[in-house]
């Protein structure tokens, strides 16, 4: 049982049979900021893109990136973005139905991930593993960019609060990671006020 019931996909497929909260048309400010201050490296891996705002903002900035999400809605609204962008700028961009869980299964490197409302979805033990697909598809300094709640509300399903703590704890050096940028910001919706989030670049370190 997920934190979004017993099939998460069917509940992702209903919240995207209308208007999707978390979509406000542009990348949330505290990721197009973290990623402005920090540049990534090619290509880039947008985990759960949704329709893709975050993506299509990343080509526009000259990035190649790969938006995988396990919503077929997701894609296809992403998808049918492309016909409006530049020529330039849609033959950066690569929107695939797949499970952001396993990253691993693109059979790709990146040099660069990120997740702006993905992590948060899933339970500690999961995130762990998620972690370690990361690890296994970014390039030596390659970063993960991450914007999570840090807020737990009181109804089912809702993301979980992502605290500073859990993700220094998380990627350590031990571990072959260095934090870069740590911070708390805020995360935007269209439904409601602006809520705390978690915001982090986060590098890899070579072996």
């Amino acid at each position: 049982m997920s934190r979004f019931g017993s099939d998460p996909l069917a509940f992702f497929n209903s919240v995207y049979q209308d208007t999707v909260p978390w979509d406000i048309g542009a990348p949330q400010p505290a990721m197009a900021a973290l990623i402005e201050n920090y540049p990534p490296a090619n290509p880039v891996l947008d985990l759960g893109c949704g329709s893709g705002d975050l993506a299509i903002y990343l080509a526009q900035l000259g990035y190649q990136v790969v938006g995988i999400d396990f919503v077929e809605s997701a894609i296809m609204n992403a998808r049918n973005k492309l016909g409006s962008l530049p020529h330039e700028t849609a033959q950066l961009l690569s929107f695939q139905v797949a499970d952001a869980l396993k990253p691993s299964r693109l059979q790709l490197m990146f040099g660069a991930v990120v997740d702006s409302g993905f992590y948060h979805l899933f339970d500690p033990d999961q995130c762990e593993q998620l972690v370690d697909e990361i690890a296994s598809i970014l390039l030596p300094n390659g970063r993960f960019y991450l914007h999570e709640f840090a807020i737990e509300f009181p109804v089912p399903n809702v993301p979980r609060k992502i605290t500073v703590g859990e993700i220094q704890a998380r990627f350590t050096v031990d571990k072959g990671w260095r934090i870069r940028e740590l911070q708390t910001v805020e995360f935007l919706s269209r439904v409601a006020a602006p809520v705390p989030a978690t915001c982090a670049c986060i590098e890899r370190l070579s072996s």
